[in-house]
């Protein structure tokens, strides 16, 4: 009776953690991105921070009904942060790969996350690194050994919001 009474209390509180946890991920990912995060579908999520310096990764792929779909898109619709698809091309060097002044770059970023190629949507970039002259911009994003920044995509085809967060 003791072990079971235990083993319910741990389950319970595991569960309490889990649940926390899912809801601290979407509010974090609100903030980041400054939208009122409405009821969603699925959600997937992975975090890899806490190597060195806290390098490492965010992922988050985040779905929404049609309902709240249309409310996240009259969010960004209505936001001077966001921008029309179609990324700029070092965003989409940095996501796909590509060539860009004699030099191949293979990070394809949005394969290894399983992001994919989106033609009608909205993107939002910032760049967290420290010596950043400009957050919402991506220009100075190929001129440092270190990469610190955030973008988010809202796939309006399919009320997909994809959020990835990049610490090296």
């Amino acid at each position: 009776m003791k072990k079971s009474c235990l083993l319910i209390i741990v389950l319970i509180i595991v569960f309490m953690v889990a649940g926390c946890s899912l809801g601290s991920n979407q509010d974090y990912i609100a903030n980041q991105i400054n939208i009122d995060m409405p009821d969603i579908l699925t959600i997937e999520h992975i975090d890899d921070h806490g190597g060195f310096h806290g390098d490492g990764e965010k992922f988050a792929k985040i779905v929404f009904d049609n309902k709240n779909g249309l409310n996240i898109l009259s969010q960004v619709e209505n936001s001077n942060r966001w921008n029309e698809m179609p990324l700029t091309e070092n965003l989409n060097i940095i996501m796909y790969g590509g060539v860009k002044d004699n030099m191949e770059y293979a990070y394809n970023l949005a394969e290894k996350s399983g992001i994919p190629e989106i033609e009608n949507g909205y993107w939002l970039f910032t760049d967290r690194h420290s010596k950043s002259t400009n957050s919402e911009s991506d220009i100075e994003l190929f001129s440092r050994y270190s990469l610190n920044f955030t973008i988010s995509i809202y796939d309006t085809d399919n009320n997909t919001l994809y959020y990835y967060e990049l610490d090296t």
